[in-house]
């Protein structure tokens, strides 16, 4: 038997119905339904509720299995999401998001997959080598691309040598 933890998504074997965990009364729910546990019990049950919110209630953790794939994981001999044979997509999107007003929703949806949003801007805090904080504004299409270009900068700064610091003006 899998083991859970509570925050997982699983996925309903069969079509079938649990008690609700407080109060009276079912949840029915269906083959193939995603379900979040918000708590496992020590008798081989889980606390459950439809992905996206909902009542809780009770299944058995032979009831369900794991979620094949985590959303944002790339699928085994998939195209990551920074290969140019798919930016077309992203930029589309980012764009249909633009002419639409959902740009905080699809900012948010790229952000929670890992994948190229639009450009934007994001204020980044690395160490450098030396333990100093650095703290840069760029623009990029997404957080981890924005930490990455701070990085490459900095080390080719390091490499070059030492950084001139221009005296404070009055």
């Amino acid at each position: 038997m899998a083991t859970y933890a509570r925050g997982e998504y699983v996925v309903a074997k069969r079509s079938g119905s649990g008690a609700l965990y407080q109060g009276y009364g079912r949840v029915s729910y269906d083959a193939g339904a995603e379900l979040e546990i918000t708590s496992i019990r020590s008798s081989g049950m889980l606390n459950v509720r439809h992905a996206g919110g909902g009542r809780v209630f009770v299944v058995g953790a032979d009831a369900v299995r794991p979620v094949p794939r985590l959303i944002g994981q790339i699928p085994e001999g998939g195209i990551a999401p920074e290969d140019p044979r798919v930016a077309w997509v992203f930029e589309d999107a980012g764009r249909m998001a633009d002419r639409l007003g959902l740009c905080k929703d699809y900012d948010r949806l790229c952000d929670a997959l890992g994948i190229p949003g639009r450009v934007r801007s994001f204020t980044i805090s690395v160490f450098s080598a030396e333990g100093i904080e650095v703290t840069a504004k760029v623009q990029a299409r997404s957080k981890r691309l924005a930490e990455i270009q701070v990085r490459e900068q900095l080390s080719r700064t390091a490499a070059a040598g030492p950084i001139a610091l221009e005296a404070a003006r009055a």
